[in-house]
């Protein structure tokens, strides 16, 4: 379950269908949220590697190295802090959809939804030993491994094409969800040999979520609504295991994150008002099977300034199951909430290039550009389409002493036929009328990364006291 990624475009009329029609122990907000969960892309946290596109797994030369590849501490030779904070806008336009439905063809105005918000991702600490003549080195770390931060709103009409042919539909949505998941990592390196790099990591998972939604709906006399709160609490543990393979000139890189079976709870309630009043309350403690991911990194330094680097990591979304003694909820994907797990599994592709200048001052002073290709996991139920991101970045920074500071910026794009369910009342009667258009995401992210090393001497004097003894 690495790395990060905020929600996003929660279309809360999917509720009054996940509140009338599924059975009593699905989650609401699974189904409310199923589009938000295409943000569920594997990466680290570490402004030098965003700067690169993301690709790392074959470098992972510094303190946040254990986010990409934990056999990289052991290439550390200082002991060292790590803060990694990010900020990110995201966008999503909806343009040119149209519903057709009972013989009615209406034309859907267009409507833009987006936040902005800032957290931190990452604080690490860091200590190199020598054990056996060789490097070993130990890692503490906390993660915000996934940002569900975000609130927006919108409105959007439906206006008949031809007049005479019904009415016109207004449609008010809105969206607050809060909170995240973190990881709680301690991760081990041991120079194996001069070439040979080997790296575990222990994570624990925890997560915490809510989400509120609200959905109003007015034609002509006729008028319903929607509110849907969904608290989610999530908590599990993992592995990461790396190696890393060193050449004088190439690098090679491994990692796998083993897949795990997760204990998920949430708490629904939902309602809607008017014409089809009705009310629900559910709640459950499931299981929940999250799958691995593995990582190929190759690196390649043609002289001592430049660097060029690629990455391709595999993870089998469709593997995301609820595992629960609920006949209704077991075996179900946990995106799409389907038996035959229709989310696409991801190969994400991230390619980078750093070139490092040294000033007369012996400032040393990093270029970065890198690009990224990310599928997500959710395939877009009525058209079949699957959203993929992709994205280019640049970066820069300096090392100065004991102080590193970089600074990374990613744009990033999709665009795809998209469906949105926008009829409340036929939702709630049970019939699906669904609108079909083109939908354009952007994401703006600026990554910040501040490591400071520290002399060892100090260090393995007091490590020395601690356990040998004065």
């Amino acid at each position: 379950m690495t790395r990060r990624r905020p929600f996003h475009d929660v279309l809360a009329c999917l509720g009054a269908v996940a509140a009338l029609a599924l059975p009593a122990q699905t989650p609401l907000g699974n189904l409310v949220a199923g589009q938000s969960r295409t943000g569920l892309t594997v990466e680290g946290a570490g402004a030098r590697a965003l700067g690169m596109g993301g690709a790392f797994i074959a470098v992972a030369d510094d303190a946040t190295a254990a986010t990409f590849n934990p056999a990289g501490l052991a290439q550390l030779l200082k002991p060292e802090i790590s803060v990694v904070g990010q900020g990110i806008q995201r966008r999503v336009s909806y343009q040119e959809f149209q519903t057709t439905t009972q013989g009615r063809h209406l034309a859907v105005s267009d409507s833009l939804i987006g936040h902005t918000h800032f957290d931190p991702l990452l604080l690490s600490g860091m200590v190199p030993l020598r054990v056996g003549g060789r490097n070993l080195a130990v890692q503490l770390s906390a993660q915000r491994a996934y940002t569900m931060g975000e609130g927006d709103s919108r409105h959007v009409v439906e206006t008949p094409l031809k007049t005479g042919t019904g009415q016109t539909i207004n449609l008010d949505q809105a969206i607050h969800q809060s909170g995240q998941v973190d990881l709680y990592s301690l991760a081990a390196a041991y120079e194996c040999s001069q070439r040979i790099l080997l790296g575990v990591t222990f994570n624990q998972w925890r997560g915490r979520w809510d989400l509120d939604t609200g959905s109003s709906q007015t034609s002509g006399s006729d008028a319903t609504a929607l509110q849907l709160h969904q608290g989610n609490r999530l908590d599990g543990q993992n592995f990461t295991m790396g190696l890393l393979w060193r050449w004088p000139r190439w690098s090679l890189g491994l990692v796998h994150d083993t897949n795990f079976h997760a204990q998920y709870t949430f708490d629904t309630q939902a309602s809607t008002a008017g014409s089809r009043a009705n009310s629900r309350a559910l709640g459950a403690t499931t299981g929940l099977h999250w799958p691995g991911s593995t990582g190929l990194g190759l690196a390649f330094r043609p002289t001592d300034t430049l660097l060029i680097t690629g990455d391709l990591q595999r993870t089998p979304w469709s593997q995301a199951r609820f595992m629960t003694g609920n006949q209704g909820l077991d075996g179900r994907n946990f995106f799409d909430l389907t038996s035959n797990g229709a989310s696409e599994d991801a190969t994400v592709v991230r390619l980078g290039t750093e070139k490092l200048w040294l000033s007369p001052g012996g400032l040393l002073i990093p270029f970065r550009l890198g690009f990224c290709r990310e599928p997500q996991p959710l395939v877009d139920p009525v058209t079949g389409e699957q959203r993929i991101m992709y994205g280019a970045t640049v970066g820069s920074g300096f090392k100065w002493s004991h102080y590193t500071l970089d600074l990374a910026y990613r744009y990033a794009w999709a665009r795809r036929q998209a469906s949105q369910f926008l009829d409340l009342n036929q939702l709630v009667a049970g019939t699906h009328t669904v609108s079909v258009g083109t939908e354009r995401t952007v994401e703006q992210r600026l990554e910040m990364s501040f490591i400071m090393q520290f002399e060892r001497g100090p260090v393995d004097r007091a490590l020395h006291y601690l356990f040998v003894g004065g």
